[in-house]
C-alpha cells in the first residue's frame, strides 16, 4: 500500500469535519499522530475560518432552569430555524446549570448564570444579611468583600473534552453602607503576541438604590499557565450593557461612558490581550446624535451598532484594517423600523449566512427573542420562525475544531465526555 506524504495528508485532513477526523484517529498511528498535532489543530482551524464550513450556531434556552443546548447547521440555514439538540453536554454542566458565555475557536466558556448577585449590607454586630442564591460575601477590617462564581470551565464539544478553570475571588470591597449589585461577565479569545487563549472576568459593583457606581475589578485567566491575575485599573470603566462578544483583532472592546465639565462621552476602548494595555478606538461618522451603542464580533471583526435619538433607524459599522494606519469604520447597513419590523434596542449581527448575501441579527435585549435575517442585496428584512420561540433569543456562532484543552500538569478538574 502506498503512503502518502504528511504534507498532502494534512491538506485532505483539513478539509473535513472533526466528527470525520476523530474517527481517522483509529486508522494507524501515524494519522492519529497527525491528528493529533497541534500545528494540524491550527492548520484546521484556519481552513474552518476561511470557508466556514464547521461553523454553527449554538441557540441558548432563555429559562434559567434549562440547561438544554441546540445546534443549527449554517449548511441548511434559511428563514425557518430548525434546531437539533446537542446530546453531548457534560453531566457536571447540568449539575451546575452552566450556560454557554462566549466562544473563541471552537473553546465555550460555560458558568453559572445568577443574574444579579445581591449582598448584604455591615449592621452594628458585624454580621451579613445575604440576599444572594449562596453566600457570595465575607467581613474583613469591616468592610464586605464579595466572591464571584466558582463553576466556570472551557469546553470544546468537538472533541468533547474540558476543564474547570481555578477559582478567582474578587479583591475589591465596598464599604458595608450599601446595598450592593453585582454584574460580572466573561469573555474568551486567543492572545496573538503570546500564543495563548485567555478568559477576561470583568467585575462591576453598583450601589441600589439608587443606581450609583461604586468599583471595578479585571482579572485575566491564561490557559498556558492555568492561572489568574489581577489587572491595574484603567481609566475606561466598562459599560457592561453595551458590549456582547467583542474579542476581535487580539482584543476585548467595551464601551466606556467619561463625564467631564457637564458633558458625558462615550468612548470605544479596545484592550490588547497581548500587551494589556487599553487603548480608545476613533468613532464612526454618525448620522445624528445617538443614544443606544452596542459592541459586537461580526465573524473576527468588531462590529458597532448605534440606534439614533432622533428616531428608531440604526446604523452598523464594521472596524475595518484593524489596528494599522488606515483604521476605519465602515456602514455596513442601516435598519429601518416598518410595519411588522420594529426597533426598540439595537440588533447585533451575528453572523453571515454561508452564502454572505444575509447576515442574522440578534436583538440586545436577549429577553425580547428577536432575531431576523437581513438581505444585503435586497435590503429587506425577514423574520425567523422556529420550533421553539424561547430558543431563538440566545446565540453564540462557534467553530468545530480540534483545539485541545493542555494545561500545565496541577490538580484541576478535567473531564471528557464519553
Amino acid at each position: 500500500m502506498v503512503q502518502l506524504p504528511d504534507v498532502i495528508l494534512e491538506e485532505i485532513f483539513c478539509r473535513l469535519s472533526v466528527k470525520c477526523l476523530l474517527r481517522f484517529r483509529c486508522v494507524s498511528k501515524s494519522w492519529l499522530a497527525i491528528i493529533s498535532s497541534p500545528n494540524f489543530a491550527k492548520l484546521h482551524l484556519n481552513r474552518s475560518i476561511q470557508t466556514k464550513r464547521n461553523l454553527r450556531l449554538f441557540q441558548r434556552n432563555n429559562d434559567l432552569w434549562n440547561n438544554d443546548l441546540f445546534r443549527e447547521d449554517f449548511d441548511s440555514l434559511g428563514n425557518v430555524l430548525q434546531t437539533v439538540k446537542v446530546d453531548s453536554i457534560p453531566l457536571m454542566f447540568r449539575n451546575y446549570r452552566l450556560k454557554p458565555s462566549c466562544s473563541c475557536d471552537g473553546l465555550i466558556c460555560m458558568l453559572e448564570i445568577r443574574g444579579i448577585q445581591r449582598l448584604g449590607k455591615l449592621i452594628s454586630n458585624y454580621t451579613v444579611r445575604n440576599y444572594g442564591p449562596q453566600p457570595n460575601c465575607y467581613l474583613r477590617d469591616g468592610l464586605i468583600f464579595v466572591r464571584a462564581t466558582e463553576n466556570v470551565f472551557l469546553w470544546n464539544p468537538s472533541i468533547k473534552k474540558f476543564i474547570k478553570l481555578p477559582y478567582a475571588s474578587i479583591e475589591i470591597a465596598t464599604l458595608g453602607i450599601h446595598f450592593v449589585s453585582v454584574y460580572y461577565d466573561y469573555r474568551i479569545g486567543y492572545d496573538n503576541i503570546n500564543h495563548d487563549y485567555k478568559v477576561v472576568r470583568i467585575i462591576l459593583l453598583i450601589s441600589r438604590p439608587p443606581n450609583i457606581f461604586l468599583d471595578y475589578e479585571v482579572k485575566v485567566y491564561s490557559l498556558g499557565s492555568n492561572s489568574w491575575h489581577r489587572l491595574e485599573k484603567f481609566h475606561y470603566c466598562p459599560d457592561w450593557q453595551t458590549f456582547g462578544n467583542t474579542i476581535s483583532g487580539g482584543a476585548m472592546h467595551w464601551i466606556s461612558i467619561v463625564k467631564s465639565n457637564l458633558k458625558c462621552e462615550r468612548l470605544i476602548v479596545a484592550f490588547d490581550l497581548g500587551t494589556e494595555k487599553c487603548r480608545v478606538l476613533p468613532q464612526p461618522e454618525y448620522s445624528n446624535p445617538h443614544v443606544k451603542l452596542f459592541l459586537h464580533n461580526l465573524e473576527g471583526c468588531l462590529s458597532l451598532s448605534c440606534q439614533y435619538e432622533s428616531s428608531s433607524i440604526m446604523d452598523v459599522f464594521l472596524l475595518k484594517e484593524y489596528g494599522g494606519k488606515n483604521e476605519h469604520w465602515s456602514r455596513l447597513i442601516t435598519l429601518s423600523p416598518t410595519t411588522t419590523f420594529k426597533i426598540y434596542q439595537p440588533f447585533i449581527p451575528i453572523a453571515y449566512s454561508k452564502c454572505g448575501k444575509k447576515v442574522w441579527f440578534m436583538n440586545s435585549n436577549l429577553l425580547t427573542g428577536s432575531l431576523v435575517l437581513y438581505n444585503l442585496e435586497q435590503k429587506s428584512v425577514e423574520k425567523i420562525r422556529g420550533d421553539d420561540r424561547r430558543l431563538t433569543s440566545i446565540l453564540y456562532n462557534c467553530l468545530e475544531s480540534l483545539v485541545p484543552l493542555d494545561v500545565p500538569a496541577a490538580s484541576m478538574e478535567t473531564g471528557e465526555v464519553v
